[in-house]
């Protein structure tokens, strides 16, 4: 009876056990973006083999219907993590809550398929067909890129409404249907039907796809949690494409809501396997640039509502390799004082290292710029300072102060007058004078490893590169970055860089010894910033290479080498004259008849001389109109709105009619729409293509008139942005170039706009556009409250190619080309200033350009 009682309770023991178990488990969520399939099959097996389990995570899996949105789902909370394709770029763009754990597919599964039969075998040949995709395939950024690179126009295909049934490919219900390479192709096979297979990664378009994502506020509030269901989901997936078999089985016999067969899903899993592991073998990487790129094209194409931090959007848990007590110094000591001597010269390289560092260790850097190391050193001593740059490690150092790794390592090199030779071999420059910027860690590392540089100490860069150029210093003795940058701007003509020294220069960070969290919270910050990153930051402050010049013995032999044809030459001319001598007998005898001839041949030589004349305006005008594409493609930006308007006011009437909603006045008043916005698509690129034509029709135009034409162009945009364009027009008749006059205005809008946009103060957006009459001067005035341009640039923003936004954003000629039109072919002139400035009882800030004519 005892042994009973003791199974009794032994038995609800365990039952209490299991269910206290099951209730220390976090309940999460996970949204499906489509029906059950081996597409999700790192989440089955993760689920079934208790991998969600060991890390603490109960997790319910979400079937997909069409009414789910994905990204919303997880956006507003209602799913934990969900599963979208690379247009979750765009749901970020749009404002919603979503950050990307990782991206399972490395090249998208999405495809356009044709039958063999329909002899569309190129995409030259969509042109005019119906093609089936759903919504989302329309906007996905691969299909859409690979359509139009081939100059075929999306929006003149016939789009249909999906079925998601193959059937009606092979019936011809359809030309071309958009589908995934895993799934449609095993049916076409297995009914033996030929078909073409256009894949976007074929034409450099390799997207990712199927990220997982959650949103902000999980991670805050529970980033283990995250962590854990990430690492789980990984290894599920590592499991199921290593158990190809067994994991096609179990979705068949628990997850089968599609009838699946075990051979369909075998298809599927090894398609999918090639995608996972793409040009890749780390399972779910992210690579920031290419989601750039992503983000870029969609930029292009005018998808794109806000722009926003690509790293924000790609979730980094680096930061969960810290240990307690570094995650508590971090968030005790946000802020890290960072003393630099001011005569440093790599300030702005490690201006950029520090950004890097903050992205890895959440910590904030704050450079304070001190006069001598020797000041920098009392500051960190008094712990007014936290760590030092530093480039030099003493014995007596490194009793006192700990050293970081080293984060990057500098290419030191040698600047010279031009008319030096290439230095090779650092010997060369014994006894020579050499200049070397006054600071403490560079001179010690030269004197340590290259004790017989007679070294000059110099105040700064700038001043020992300009004694170079006076004779007064051999050569000047600097890192790459900086040196590079100072010739670039000051010393192109006077000097180059004639070599390089054989060690590069390490740069790291001094520490007092006490402070040990933080040196390990530096050490594993700089080993986390790979190679890539390192390269790009270097590349961004080298702005030149080294130049060889030829040694005076090569020169040497090259002259004789001149001479010795020289002389042939003068003996060939001496047979030349004897020759001549004989032949101007029988010149003489010719004369009588060539006079006769002299009229026909004048005028046959006329005819010659304007064919030549022909060719040379045919010449030029293939150099202009190559100049022209060039620059049409860095505008194109500037086409985007109309693009946008084109496609919304298209995709309403297509869901108008869809709805059976569609009158025939909205009909009449979208076709006008898209008509009108063609209209000037078309004449902008004509007036871009005749940006150099100096034959340009001068027409009389009244000022409210343009100013209404340019309002109308741009306001839909600017409306959805917030922005409020405030006019104040005199209103009179000029004669010019209306076109240009447009086009100039609108290029110096969209800049106030780009500002507007990025300027994070939640005040309100404004433009003022201000057109004047002064003294038989036309004065156009264009203000906005962006808080204005840099100080230390503003004299730049006329430069070519010299730009203050991100790469996605600009490529710096738009500024230039207004510069360009308004003084080539105005004949006026463009002024900019930043400008303090009342209006409706408060006060702003920012840019003004002045256009006088």
């Amino acid at each position: 009876m005892q042994s009973i009682i003791k199974k009794i309770i032994i038995l609800f023991s365990f039952i209490f056990l299991t269910n206290l178990q099951a209730k220390d488990l976090d309940k999460v969520s996970l949204q499906l973006s489509w029906f059950n399939q081996f597409q999700f099959a790192g989440y089955y097996i993760a689920k079934e083999k208790g991998y969600y389990k060991d890390v603490g995570l109960d997790v319910n899996i979400k079937d997909f219907n069409f009414n789910i949105d994905v990204p919303s789902e997880v956006s507003k909370g209602n799913a934990t993590f969900g599963i979208g394709r690379e247009t979750l770029l765009l749901d970020r763009s749009e404002g919603k809550d979503v950050v990307s754990l990782y991206a399972l597919f490395q090249a998208s599964p999405l495809v356009l398929l044709t039958l063999k039969d329909s002899h569309i075998n190129s995409i030259k040949d969509f042109e005019n067909k119906k093609i089936m995709a759903t919504p989302g395939d329309a906007t996905e950024v691969s299909i859409k890129a690979m359509i139009t690179s081939k100059n075929v126009d999306f929006y003149k295909l016939k789009f249909l409404k999906h079925t998601h049934n193959v059937m009606d490919l092979i019936n011809k219900k359809t030309d071309i249907m958009s589908a995934y390479i895993s799934k449609s192709p095993y049916e076409l096979n297995k009914k033996n039907i030929k078909y073409n297979i256009f894949y976007p990664k074929d034409y450099g378009f390799d997207m990712y796809s199927d990220f997982l994502f959650t949103n902000s506020r999980e991670i805050k509030n529970n980033e283990q949690l995250v962590i854990d269901f990430k690492n789980a989901s990984l290894r599920g997936w590592a499991y199921a494409f290593s158990h190809i078999n067994e994991t096609a089985k179990l979705i068949y016999e628990k997850y089968n809501t599609q009838n699946l067969t075990i051979d369909e899903l075998i298809f599927e899993a090894k398609k999918l396997k090639k995608l996972v592991y793409y040009d890749n073998n780390n399972l779910g990487y992210i690579k920031l640039d290419k989601v750039q790129r992503i983000f870029d094209l969609y930029n292009v194409m005018g998808l794109t509502k806000h722009q926003f931090n690509i790293s924000d959007f790609v979730y980094n848990d680096k930061f969960n390799l810290f240990t307690k007590g570094e995650k508590s110094y971090i968030k005790n000591n946000k802020i890290v004082n960072v003393c630099v001597n001011k005569n440093q010269e790599s300030i702005g390289i490690l201006k950029d290292f520090l950004t890097l560092l903050a992205n890895n260790s959440k910590l904030e850097f704050n450079i304070i710029n001190k006069n001598s190391w020797a000041e920098s050193i009392d500051f960190i001593n008094q712990k007014k300072c936290d760590i030092l740059l530093s480039s030099f490690k003493s014995n007596k150092l490194k009793k006192d102060y700990s050293f970081s790794n080293n984060y990057v390592d500098v290419p030191l090199v040698i600047a010279t007058k031009h008319d030096v030779s290439f230095i090779d071999n650092i010997r060369t420059l014994k006894n020579k004078k050499i200049g070397v910027v006054n600071d403490e860690n560079l001179i010690n590392f030269l004197n340590k490893n290259y004790p017989s540089l007679n070294i000059q100490r110099v105040s700064s860069l700038d001043s020992g590169l300009s004694l170079v150029s006076k004779n007064r210093l051999f050569a000047q003795i600097d890192t790459i970055t900086s040196i590079s940058k100072k010739i670039q701007n000051k010393y192109l003509t006077k000097l180059k860089i004639s070599g390089k020294l054989q060690k590069n220069l390490p740069l790291f960070f001094l520490i007092n010894k006490n402070n040990y969290f933080l040196l390990n919270i530096l050490n594993k910050s700089i080993s986390y910033i790979d190679e890539y990153e390192k390269q790009k930051v270097l590349n961004k402050w080298v702005s030149i290479q080294y130049k060889k010049s030829f040694d005076y013995s090569l020169l040497g032999k090259i002259f004789l080498v001149f001479i010795v044809i020289i002389g042939i030459l003068i003996y060939r001319q001496r047979l030349l004259n004897k020759v001549n001598e004989v032949l101007k007998y029988k010149v003489d005898e010719k004369t009588k008849e060539l006079t006769q001839l002299n009229e026909s041949l004048e005028k046959k030589v006329e005819e010659e001389v304007e064919k030549n004349r022909e060719k040379d305006r045919l010449l030029s005008q293939q150099i202009k109109l190559a100049a022209m594409g060039e620059m049409l493609e860095n505008i194109a930006h500037q086409w985007r709105q109309p693009l946008s308007i084109i496609s919304t006011t298209a995709s309403g009437v297509e869901i108008q009619k869809s709805a059976d909603l569609l009158t025939d006045e909205e009909l009449i008043k979208s076709m006008n729409i898209i008509n009108e916005t063609a209209q000037n698509l078309s004449k902008t690129i004509e007036d871009f293509k005749q940006f150099y034509e100096p034959n340009k029709k001068v027409v009389s135009f009244n000022t409210k008139d343009i100013y209404l034409k340019i309002v109308n162009s741009v306001n839909t945009k600017y409306n959805s942005l917030g922005i409020k364009i405030i006019g104040d027009i005199e209103e009179f008749v000029i004669e010019g170039l209306d076109n240009e006059l447009i086009q100039v205005m609108i290029n110096i809008l969209n800049n106030a706009k780009d500002a507007l946009v990025l300027n994070n103060e939640k005040t309100d957006k404004l433009i003022f556009i201000d057109v004047k009459k002064k003294k038989e001067k036309v004065v156009i005035s264009i203000k906005d409250n962006a808080g204005g341009i840099k100080d230390e640039i503003i004299e730049r923003i006329f430069e070519p190619y010299f730009t203050t936004k991100h790469k996605s954003q600009g490529t710096g000629i738009g500024l230039y080309m207004t510069r360009e039109i308004i003084s080539k072919h105005i004949n006026g002139e463009i002024t900019v200033k930043n400008k303090t400035y009342e209006y409706n009882e408060k006060i702003y800030k920012g840019a003004v350009f002045k256009i006088k004519l």
